[in-house]
């Protein structure tokens, strides 16, 4: 056997055996010399879309009534819950404007997926929302979650959030209703230090 054969021989070996190992991270090329170098792999989509987006969950308000939003600090949130009104919480994907037919939302934690029917509002930034009602027992699926929550809709990349407290204390609120409340005195305290004020230059006037 030639000299050539025997080099050729083990080269195509390990050839052969870093295409095979497509599970690991790293797969063994050759070079024009004949030495073997390791290459990291490229990163799939789907490992992409399974990444955690960035922000924070916050507290908020939107239009008068109780928010709980998702975003980057000092951004538009990407993601909110906003309660209804009726004891139900608005299930809210922000920047999401969808011609045609509209999509379902999908949301999923751990192995459970539920699927919520939406509608399109209008505004400077579009979105797209779901109802999830007082007595849906998908309340306690994100009240209790402990794993990423992911939001897909249509053919759209998912956007999947962190879990986090204040999901099942906000739902909690919204349901009981003291949500509400807590944004009428918000607005109250807001306006008393103006009453205050008008009281104490009509009061200052009548004694001069």
């Amino acid at each position: 056997m030639t000299m050539a054969v025997r080099t050729a021989f083990p080269l195509a070996l390990l050839l052969l055996a870093g295409a095979c190992a497509r599970s690991e991270d790293a797969s063994v090329v050759a070079d024009t010399n004949g030495q073997t170098t390791a290459v990291e792999r490229v990163r799939t989509p789907e490992q992409d879309d399974n990444e955690v987006a960035l922000g924070e969950w916050r507290d908020s308000l939107q239009d008068d009534a109780a928010a709980l939003e998702f975003g980057p600090a000092g951004a538009p949130p990407l993601f909110s819950l906003r309660c209804d009104g009726r004891r139900g919480t608005l299930l809210q994907r922000h920047g999401a404007a969808l011609t045609g037919d509209l999509p379902t939302m999908l949301i999923t934690v751990g192995s459970d997926t539920r699927r919520f029917a939406v509608t399109s509002t209008g505004g400077t930034i579009p979105m797209l929302r779901a109802t999830l009602t007082s007595g849906d027992p998908f309340r306690q699926t994100l009240t209790a979650a402990d794993s990423p929550i992911t939001i897909r809709i249509g053919d759209s990349p998912p956007l999947v959030l962190p879990p986090g407290d204040q999901i099942g204390a906000f739902l909690t609120a919204c349901a009981s209703g003291e949500t509400a409340g807590a944004a009428a005195d918000e607005a109250g305290n807001a306006a008393a230090p103006e009453a205050n004020g008008a009281e104490a230059a009509t009061n200052g006037a009548a004694t001069q």
